[in-house]
């Protein structure tokens, strides 16, 4: 009797346990599990990412695990959202139009800015049209090329030496080497002029974009058009006898060299004033503009064209009435322009230019000094 008590016992504790484990197989859920999906809930809750390696086995037939699929899903769904939000916002804030003081006004940025340059230098490629830059600097590359640099509004161009059709007077025999180091001596008195150029072409792009032009090619485009070709009225816009307003591109002690239209002219102190002028760069400067009178027209090709003109046809010439009010044996003031051979000669204060022959005393050229009067021509 007891053994059979004792049997019922242990088939009553195998029952208890199979039923258990049929319920745990049923739900899934043990100590374990419950303490490592808690663990779990508390990561998502901190807003951890838990990463956990699962058995094949286990991953198609642990029910708690797809059950758990969802969670993640919701917890990097709110992540992306929180992401997407925070972008939205700094782009917004990047697109904000900017805030003018005047409302309602047109922005218009540095970007912008170049861009219409940029637009316009590829404009004068396309159509030929020519643009005005200042000359900015003169540069020697290692090859000993010349190449002239010029500020198109604040935008770089390029232009060969030999696009810049200086055309200066060639004595015979002057070397390759003795004309162009003569040409670059003019060209550095050009720096600051303003000079015309079609651009012919640009590479690059963006912030690396550069332009090559020619200035030669603009030249012969105005000579076509003010010399060369008729107007309403019958003649071309520049003939001899009309005064015209010219660029000043370069200035020396005793001259100055001046663009009209295309066509460039030296101009000497006595095709500037009646009077002696004791240093041109007193008065004139790189970069200002002139009027002058065009007196000859040479050349029928836009190769080939040669202006003469002057200024001081513009103004009237007082050096008889200057003369006529002195009289012998008058002191008065005068500066020292040159002296040669024991001669001094010396420019009055009045403009009159006197010579004297016998000097008391030596003096250089600027040197201010009292004369006598003594004889009038």
């Amino acid at each position: 009797m007891p053994r059979k008590k004792a049997d019922a016992a242990t088939d009553a504790t195998t029952d208890a346990a199979t039923n258990a484990n049929e319920a745990l197989e049923i739900t899934g859920n043990s100590d374990a599990d419950q303490n490592s999906g808690g663990a779990q809930d508390a990561a998502v809750e901190n807003g951890d990412v838990v990463v956990e390696v699962f058995d094949e086995a286990v991953f198609e037939d642990s029910t708690p695990i797809i059950d758990a699929l969802p969670v993640y899903e919701q917890t990097s769904s709110a992540t992306g959202q929180r992401r997407a939000e925070t972008q939205a916002t700094t782009q917004a804030i990047i697109q904000a139009p900017i805030l003018t003081l005047e409302v309602g006004a047109d922005v218009i940025t540095q970007k912008d800015k170049e861009d219409i340059i940029w637009h316009e230098i590829k404009t004068s490629q396309v159509s030929g049209t020519h643009l005005t830059g200042i000359l900015g600097k003169i540069e020697r590359m290692e090859s000993g090329a010349i190449v002239c640099v010029v500020d198109y509004k604040g935008q770089r161009i390029a232009i060969p030496m030999k696009e810049m059709m200086l055309n200066l007077d060639r004595p015979d025999g002057q070397s390759d080497y003795e004309y162009n180091e003569r040409v670059a001596r003019v060209l550095n008195r050009m720096v600051g002029a303003e000079i015309d150029f079609i651009v012919r072409g640009i590479t690059g792009s963006g912030e690396e974009r550069a332009a090559v032009a020619s200035r030669k090619a603009a030249m012969l485009r105005l000579r076509r058009r003010y010399y060369l070709t008729n107007s309403a009225s019958g003649k071309p816009l520049v003939y001899p006898g009309r005064i015209v307003e010219a660029r000043i591109i370069a200035v020396s002690e005793m001259a100055i060299r001046v663009e009209v239209f295309g066509v460039e002219t030296s101009l000497r102190s006595r095709d500037i004033t009646w009077s002696y002028a004791g240093d041109i760069r007193d008065e004139y400067y790189v970069g200002d503009t002139v009027h002058v009178r065009v007196v000859r027209v040479i050349g029928d090709t836009p190769e080939d064209l040669r202006i003469k003109a002057n200024i001081r046809s513009l103004t009237t010439d007082y050096t008889k009435e200057k003369l006529a009010s002195l009289k012998a044996q008058t002191n008065c003031i005068g500066r020292v322009t040159d002296v040669r051979q024991g001669v001094m000669f010396i420019n009055l204060v009045d403009g009159v230019r006197a010579i004297s022959h016998n000097a008391l005393m030596t003096a250089d050229p600027g040197a201010v000094m009292m004369c006598c009067l003594l004889l009038l021509a």
